[in-house]
Formats: C-alpha cells, structure tokens, sequence
C-alpha cells in the first residue's frame, strides 16, 4: 500500500497532539493516556491505575472535582501549578459512553508572556505619571515666571529690581534646560525601541564636551568640578556624548552629594570620565537595577524621577562602542565612561 493510502491510527493522532490527553473511566481509573512522559504525572502511568496512583495527591483532588464538575455540566476547566510549570486542565463528559476526558495543556510560557505583558503595561502606567510629574514641574516654573515678568505694567514685575528679575530669568533658562533634556531623553527612547536611531562617529574633545554640558546646567554648575587632560580625545557622536553627560551629572546633583567632579582621563585605546559624587551609594544587589529602564529613583528628594537616565545612557555608550558602568571607591560613587580612544 502506499504511504499516501495508508490511514493514520487514532494513537498516531493523539501522541502527535502537544496537549496530554488522559481518559478516565466512570470510577476515575485510567483508560487512555497519549503521553506518558508527561511532567504532571507522579511516575509512569499505568493503565487502570486510580488518578489518586497517578497524579501528585493535589492535582488528584484537583481532577477528581474537575471530572465531578464535568459529569453535571458537561465541561470545566481549571488552572493549576505544578512544580515550576503551569498547566490548564479541561475535564469532559463523553455522552456515549461513561467516560471523561481531561486535557492539560502546559501554559507556563503563555501565563510567563501575560505576566510580562501586565508588568510592562504597570512600567508605562508609572512611566506616564512621572513623565507627567517631571514635565509638569519645569513647565509650571517656565510659566509662571513668564506670566509674571510679561506684566510689567500693572502687576508684580513692576516692582521688580534688575537682581530679581535676573534671577528670575535665570531659573526659567535652567528649568527649560531641565525640560529640554527630559524631551531630549524621551526622543532618544523612541528611537532606540524603533532601532531608528542613527549614530555619527568623528573625534569627541572628553573635556570641551563636558565642559560645553556644566555651562548649560544653571546655578549648580557651581558645584561641578572638571579635572584631567583637556587634550583627551575620543571617537563617538558628540551629541549623544554630552546627553550622557548631562544624564550623569543630573543623576550625582539630584541623588548624590556635592561636590561633583567629572575626572577625563585616557588609558591607551580607551578614553572617558568618572563622575564622582559623595554620595551614599547603591546596594550592592541593586546595582544592575540602576541601569534598567523605568527605574526611578527613590530618593526622597527626587520624587517623580522618569527612570530612563541611566538606562539611555548605557544605551548610548554601547552605541558609540563603550561601556558605561557603577561602582564604589572608598565614600565616593563613580559612574565612568569608555569610550574609543581616537588615533594619534
């Protein structure tokens, strides 16, 4: 006979089933089992076996309610753990003959992907509100001295002197830095996902960079310190650099303790900084986490901190050939930058 002739046996059908098939009889006694190496079953099934013999004692008691449940309505389902896998049981009534079948269907990837799915869609909850958090402190800043200076007139700003107001206009110029780096490090996020984001590789002067980022920083550029050899040169996108810098230092001020210095040096092939802060520091088991998307800080003085600071900036170093990595010397936390030394 030929192969295309020959039909193909039920036992053929139901070993090729993914899903474990087990036939019980009316006194819960295994008839049919497709699948013998299941992981849900205690030992070898042997057919005529009880499902008490079978089956762990709480998946027994499991199936036994399930087939009760069945032989009165038809069908039932449940879902059920079992060592570190996840199993959906489906109990049915035969209407021919007093027989159930019960289908487990191992879950654990599909339970593991939903699990993944909720935590992903609480990270963009809590992302949302603190970009909302964080957008709305500057804009309220920006806009409220602006409504505040325009009326010069009639209103406040007519008593102003020339110190106040400039120190009014210096603090909306350092909040709008302040938002314009958020936007920044929201774009950057977008284009990174999307693997849209493209990368320029000419020399970067380490110093003159970060130099460029302090001066931008308002009124605590004071408490930013530049060390090193000014001549330090290394490859990468200049742009994408000083976004690493500004992230770095926005992260010493805000959770660490001044002063901070930023130390340039080069080591043969490799250039970069160390940002260095006297700060407290991060747990030891923690340390990884820092560098995680939507992390946020939890410092009580930084609430509503975006999480992505960190994470962009790791991003960013990779991109550029790097690393980008945390650790403790003595009191001091040091975030230091490698990047490709340019050629001499």
């Amino acid at each position: 006979m030929a192969d295309r002739d020959r039909f193909v046996g039920v036992d053929e059908v139901l070993a090729a089933l993914p899903a474990t098939i087990v036939q019980l009889d009316g006194g819960l006694r295994l008839r049919l089992v497709n699948r013998v190496g299941a992981p849900i079953f205690r030992g070898p099934p042997v057919l005529g076996a009880h499902v008490r013999d079978v089956f762990d004692r709480d998946v027994a008691d499991m199936i036994v309610h399930l087939v009760g449940v069945a032989q009165e309505s038809g069908t039932a389902s449940v879902d059920f753990d079992h060592g570190r896998e996840r199993f959906r049981a489906a109990a049915t009534r035969l209407e021919s003959v007093p027989l159930s079948l019960v289908v487990f269907d191992n879950v654990t990837s599909w339970s593991l992907a939903e699990q993944a799915l909720v935590d992903l869609i609480q990270d963009k909850s809590s992302f949302l509100d603190s970009v909302s958090h964080k957008l709305r402190t500057p804009l309220t800043a920006v806009l409220g001295y602006a409504t505040l200076l325009a009326d010069t007139e009639s209103g406040p700003a007519a008593n102003l002197d020339e110190a106040t107001r400039s120190s009014m206009v210096q603090d909306m110029t350092d909040q709008a830095w302040d938002l314009a780096g958020i936007v920044e490090d929201l774009v950057t996020v977008g284009r990174v996902e999307l693997g849209e984001l493209r990368m320029v590789s000419v020399p970067v002067n380490v110093a003159a960079n970060t130099a460029q980022v302090v001066e931008s920083i308002g009124a605590q550029r004071s408490q930013v310190g530049i060390t090193g050899d000014s001549t330090i040169t290394g490859v990468g996108d200049p742009a994408r650099f000083r976004q690493i810098v500004r992230n770095l230092l926005s992260n010493a001020l805000t959770h660490g303790c001044a002063p901070v210095v930023v130390e340039v040096f080069g080591d043969g092939d490799e250039c970069g900084l160390r940002v260095r802060d006297r700060g407290p520091g991060v747990d030891a088991h923690l340390i990884e986490s820092i560098f995680d998307q939507y992390t946020t800080g939890t410092s009580a003085a930084a609430p509503g901190r975006i999480g992505i600071g960190l994470w962009i900036s790791r991003e960013l170093t990779s991109l550029m050939g790097g690393r980008l990595a945390y650790h403790r010397e003595g009191r001091e936390t040091v975030f230091q930058v490698t990047i490709p030394a340019a050629d001499t």
